[in-house]
């Protein structure tokens, strides 16, 4: 991979990472368009959560291009433990006790996440070092919880529909948004071991939201073979399932946005929308 190390073009440039417990996912970017962006995924392999953070830095220093000059960096931090509040409770200085009252166990670092065009903020906890370490090492970097871009994107594309569900899909993992008018209703995360577990979580998120199986709709994104195949299974019970259609706005990040991990997209999205 070829990185080029003239100060001025990195400074046009843009930054998107995703950080979860076992990789760091980055994406490079004009949000200009007009360029092809760089993609790619760095392991962090840890047996406890020291560990991982120690592993977090080695991923980033044994890559220095992550440190370049960029004009923008975004930072989507995987969190198990988090809140939706209404902006105001975050504002407020409440987030670590709604958290805490949550929980059982809040043993990290509490932070907040806005999401864009919403009054909502979600709280999560994490590693105690990770924050000041992307603070410091990062040149003013957005930091997000993981659901953050996808609800904003959510909020704002399908802001015309009366309902609409959106599951974007990894190979263990999902993340599930649901929304009505561009209102948020429902944000999570859940482990999986087959798509028959997938859909009926999905299904009973759907039933919880009280979406409408006839005219409301659910779109999966994410690893194309699984999205295909979930969007299959749930039309035995929803009339418009179906795969997400790129949007138009990921042209502007690479000619070739077709391609692209969607979860990057949303993150990107959410730094230049």
């Amino acid at each position: 991979m070829n990185h080029d190390k003239n100060i001025s073009h990195t400074q046009q440039q843009s930054l998107a990472i995703d950080i979860d417990a076992k990789r760091l996912c980055y994406m490079i970017y004009n949000p200009c368009g007009n360029e092809t962006a760089t993609v790619g995924q760095i392991a962090i392999n840890a047996d406890s959560q020291h560990e991982w953070c120690k592993e977090l830095e080695n991923a980033v220093y044994d890559n220095p291009f992550l440190l370049e000059g960029f004009n923008t960096c975004t930072i989507a931090v995987h969190a198990r433990h988090f809140v939706l509040m209404p902006q105001e409770v975050a504002t407020a200085g409440l987030a670590q006790r709604v958290l805490e009252e949550s929980f059982s166990s809040v043993k990290g670092e509490v932070f907040t996440s806005p999401i864009n065009g919403t009054d909502i903020a979600i709280a999560c906890d994490v590693p105690q070092a990770v924050v000041p370490f992307l603070r410091r090492t990062f040149n003013s970097p957005t930091l997000l919880h993981h659901l953050s871009p996808l609800c904003h994107y959510c909020c704002s594309a399908y802001a015309e529909e009366n309902g609409c569900m959106h599951v974007m899909i990894e190979k263990d993992v999902a993340h599930l948004v649901a929304t009505r008018r561009g209102k948020l209703l429902l944000a999570n995360t859940m482990q999986y071991r087959s798509l028959d577990d997938l859909a009926y979580f999905a299904l009973n998120a759907w039933q919880s939201c009280q979406m409408n199986s006839m005219s409301d709709k659910i779109l999966t994104s994410g690893d194309n073979e699984l999205r295909q195949q979930l969007a299959q299974q749930l039309r035995q019970w929803i009339k418009y399932a179906m795969p997400q259609i790129l949007p138009a706005a990921a042209l502007k990040l690479d000619r070739d946005a077709i391609n692209l991990p969607f979860n990057l997209i949303a993150l990107a999205l959410y730094e230049n929308n």
